[in-house]
């Protein structure tokens, strides 16, 4: 704790210098005091100016303040984040480093820089700072990649009951594929699902949800199975709707299923979308083929040129039902216009197929106007 006395200027003493200077000639005039003279003797004496005191105590700062602070004034919390990270407050390091890596507002994107940062919060044994170091060697941002060092980081955010540690340890020990580390992994997908409901929660959930569907840490258990894709899904996870979905179809609720495919394709964004499209569209049922459609629809809506081409091909191709050649041309040229090779190489060709007739045409147009040989 700090204090800190702060008295008034040189002016500010002026100021109640000649304030009571005049008190005192009013004083002295006769029949003019301001106070009785019994008062005066007894009322206590105050100094001029009294000292303003400030008191400035430590504490620490969450990672949650800082980002609120973010959303509300970013210029001015960037530069307070930036300065106090470089001073070693550990929650500034975090933010920091996440700002770098995302190439925040007006930051460039310094993943190594990031990961410094990262590092540097990681060494106070922070969870959220071993966390985002573990992430950095898992996937290979501002070093090289390292996953026995994610999950060694994991595993220490995990112990410190780390939601996404304990979430990123056990799909790593999952992507080893090792067996014997099954039943950990559920262990900690149970305790990230029963632990609330934010994102790496519900990331959990639909985990273990996986876990008791294919029986990977026991006896398959399709109701319990369902039960976690079920509370997932109620509380916004897409891939859990999608799972619950395939249940539901797979037992015969087909409107249900819609529902829960059609909700997910709107709220998720197109990684998810681009996976289940191919997985939706190679099923003989309409309904599901239907829903691939809308998933690619809503990928080009985004207007990147490999979504404009999958989608007009599907519209070309009919996968989906009947074709529609007037919208698929247009989803071609807009990927053309972009530079999809294959989109281009398909425009060359049809437009060099639609010169040939009109050229033909157009010479027999002339050679109607010539005026015939005389015999």
């Amino acid at each position: 704790m700090l204090a800190r006395q702060i008295s008034g200027g040189q002016k500010a003493r002026g100021t109640v210098r000649r304030a009571y200077q005049a008190v005192m000639r009013l004083r002295s005039l006769p029949g003019r005091l301001l106070f009785p003279s019994a008062a005066s003797e007894t009322r206590p004496q105050r100094p001029p100016h009294t000292p303003l005191v400030i008191r400035i105590q430590r504490r620490r700062v969450p990672v949650e303040h800082l980002q609120s602070l973010l959303a509300s004034n970013p210029g001015y919390a960037t530069r307070w984040i930036e300065a106090a990270a470089k001073t070693g407050l550990v929650a500034a390091q975090i933010v920091w480093g996440q700002l770098l890596l995302e190439g925040r507002g007006a930051l460039r994107r310094d993943a190594r820089a990031a990961f410094a940062s990262f590092e540097a919060a990681s060494t106070s044994g922070d969870a959220e700072a071993l966390n985002m170091t573990g992430r950095c060697y898992e996937q290979g941002w501002g070093v090289e990649a390292d996953p026995q060092r994610a999950i060694a980081c994991f595993e220490a955010a995990a112990q410190a009951g780390h939601t996404w540690g304990q979430v990123n340890l056990a799909q790593m020990l999952m992507r080893a594929g090792h067996p014997a580390d099954r039943p950990r992994c559920f262990a900690l997908f149970r305790a990230a699902a029963e632990g609330g409901t934010l994102k790496p929660n519900l990331k959990a959930m639909n985990s273990l949800a996986r876990f008791l569907e294919e029986g990977w840490a026991g006896p398959p258990d399709p109701a319990g199975a369902a039960h976690w894709y079920q509370k997932a899904a109620a509380l916004g996870d897409h891939w859990a709707q999608f799972n619950l979905a395939t249940i539901l179809f797979r037992q015969g609720d087909h409107d249900a299923a819609h529902r829960w495919l059609g909700n997910a394709i709107a709220i998720s964004d197109n990684g998810f979308r681009r996976r289940i499209a191919p997985l939706l569209l190679a099923r003989p049922e309409g309904l599901l083929r239907e829903r691939g459609l809308d998933a690619l629809a809503r990928c080009a809506a985004h207007g990147a040129p490999e979504d404009l081409y999958a989608y007009a091909q599907a519209l070309d191709t009919g996968v989906a039902g009947s074709t529609d050649p007037v919208a698929a041309d247009i989803f071609f040229s807009a990927a053309a216009a972009k530079g999809h090779p294959q989109a281009v190489a398909r425009q060359g060709r049809v437009m060099q197929a639609r010169r040939w007739p009109r050229l033909a045409a157009l010479g027999r147009a002339i050679a109607g106007a010539l005026p015939q040989k005389i015999q």
